[in-house]
């Protein structure tokens, strides 16, 4: 099974993305072999001080970027045990069941018959009370072209 989302698409495309993606990976790969190269061999511009000496202060960087990320991925993965712990059971992936019309009637406040003629018509004009309940409802037949 694979992960990846693949949308279609054309084949010039494709190509335009390999290529672009091939340049970028070659770029990254030169500039990270060059610098590298330049630490070692003590090239790089101001420093005159031994390679483990110019090294440590960047791998304490990456260290602390290291427990950082550390922190983050124990953080993420106690709240996924705990949604998992919390709502395994629920399947939140299923439409809610079907609902009844005496229901759906009793929850706007009106009877099946004016439910029914709601359906029915192609135009209704519902009045509220102040309190935001259904008062009364004008179901009008409307003619096409007028």
């Amino acid at each position: 099974m694979s992960l990846i989302i693949k949308t279609p698409r054309s084949s010039a495309a494709a190509v335009v993305d390999f290529i672009l993606t091939a340049l970028a990976w070659a770029a990254f790969g030169y500039l990270f072999v060059e610098g590298i190269v330049s630490i070692v061999l003590g090239t790089t511009p101001g420093l005159a001080v031994p390679v483990a000496s110019r090294l440590l202060p960047a791998l304490a960087t990456l260290l602390v970027y290291l427990v950082v990320a550390v922190c983050i991925a124990v953080v993420l993965f106690v709240w996924a045990r705990y949604n998992a712990l919390r709502f395994g059971r629920l399947d939140r992936r299923k439409a809610p069941p079907a609902l009844s019309n005496e229901a759906l009637a009793a929850s706007f406040g009106i009877s099946t018959s004016e439910l029914a003629a709601l359906r029915a018509s192609r135009l209704a004009v519902i009045h509220h009370n102040p309190e935001g309940r259904i008062s009364g409802i004008d179901v009008r037949d409307v003619q096409h072209g007028s």
